[in-house]
């Protein structure tokens, strides 16, 4: 097969996203190297050692395919006239997005949709940036010959948005950053709790950017509840977002058991994960909710919020509370900082349940889906 991507994430984020586009890249060109792939980006590639050392490394003929005459946006209209001079079988936009000038023929157009917040939550966004997001979405919606949506939760969201999608969806999940895969390393935990100061107490952890939609506000009154009756701190990693002042401005508040690490380089994250008692996350709604395989990865008893894709992701590994509710919250935290048994059931399941993600398995899934629109 000759294979296009939108590499743009891949090559530019450095996150969530970007994640997603460099594992399905790198990871299907080392499972087909037989196959032919193309790398659309609109600019000079960020110095990503792990990932091009995986490119080069998959024994896959590969191109990196320039952005065209308009530059970086040649994203939205230039890539899809590029496709059919290139002669592609599959172009896959990774995330939410085709070309406006590519329409069906005989390239074949796949575009993965990780969620549709902007629609659920239009309050989070600007409104240039929801008008934006719904016109790229209602285009690949309509011309897209297939969807992959990330959960049962997005599948949804996408026939009831944008019903000219249905029966062409097909869910397929996503896995987390290769790191989470790596054998705990009890010397390096050691050495990142000591760089963070966090090696005096145990510590309960929460992975996700400071916004509004992440439900930070209820976590941390849920944990006043508790914070005298449990004996663990609390550790919020993540970026700045729209409740960062909200939150930041209690650090003092709480007798310095609640801290922010900011955001963390991956391996420095993995062995946060490894070294905390649980981890919660609860979050109003997700697309998937990245964090969850995160501790699935590495066995860590999860709190999580009721609803979304939630419980289609982490089942059995985690105890859920409606985010709404401080109380419930507060509740699931007292009892899997205080419920030995059940913080090992859990852990046991949160094995368990991650080797649903296996990668290698995704990305097959991935691979059949292309061949089945030749």
């Amino acid at each position: 097969m000759n294979i296009g991507f939108d590499a743009e994430r891949a090559y530019h984020n450095e996150t969530g996203l970007g994640n997603y586009s460099r594992t399905v890249i790198s990871g299907l060109m080392k499972l087909h190297p037989e196959s032919n792939y193309h790398l659309f980006s609109t600019d000079k590639p960020l110095d990503l050692p792990y990932f091009n050392r995986s490119l080069q490394e998959s024994g896959a003929t590969w191109k990196l395919e320039n952005s065209g005459f308009l530059g970086k946006y040649s994203r939205s209209f230039g890539w899809g006239s590029h496709a059919r001079k290139q002669k592609l079988d599959i172009y896959h936009g990774l995330s939410n997005e085709i070309p406006l000038d590519l329409k069906p023929g005989k390239t074949k157009i796949v575009v993965t949709i990780h969620d549709l917040i902007f629609k659920r939550y239009p309050e989070t966004y600007k409104p240039i940036d929801r008008w934006i997001y719904d016109k790229k979405s209602a285009n690949a919606a309509t011309y897209a010959d297939l969807i992959l949506a990330t959960s049962e939760q997005t599948k949804a969201d996408i026939e009831g948005y944008y019903p000219q999608s249905i029966g062409k969806i097909k869910v397929a999940y996503q896995d987390v950053d290769p790191a989470f895969h790596f054998r705990k390393r009890p010397e390096a935990v050691a050495k990142n709790l000591y760089q963070f100061d966090i090696v005096e107490k145990p510590y309960i952890l929460c992975v996700s950017k400071l916004a509004k939609r992440k439900n930070h506000f209820k976590l941390v009154e849920a944990y006043k509840k508790v914070m005298h009756l449990i004996p663990e701190d609390l550790v919020l990693v993540g970026s700045r977002g729209d409740a960062a002042d909200e939150i930041l401005n209690q650090l003092g508040d709480l007798e310095g058991r609640l801290r922010w690490l900011g955001q963390v380089e991956t391996d420095n994250l993995v062995n946060l994960y490894d070294g905390c008692s649980f981890t919660v996350y609860p979050s109003f709604f997700e697309g998937f909710g990245i964090p969850l395989l995160e501790s699935m990865r590495r066995g860590k008893a999860i709190v999580s919020s009721k609803g979304s894709c939630f419980q289609e992701i982490a089942g059995p590994a985690a105890l859920y509370a409606d985010p709404q509710s401080i109380d419930e919250i507060a509740e699931q935290i007292l009892k899997l900082s205080t419920d030995s048994s059940t913080k090992a059931e859990l852990e046991k399941a949160s094995a368990t349940e991650a080797k649903r993600f296996e990668p290698k398995k995704l990305l097959e899934n991935i691979y059949q889906l292309y061949q089945s629109l030749l």
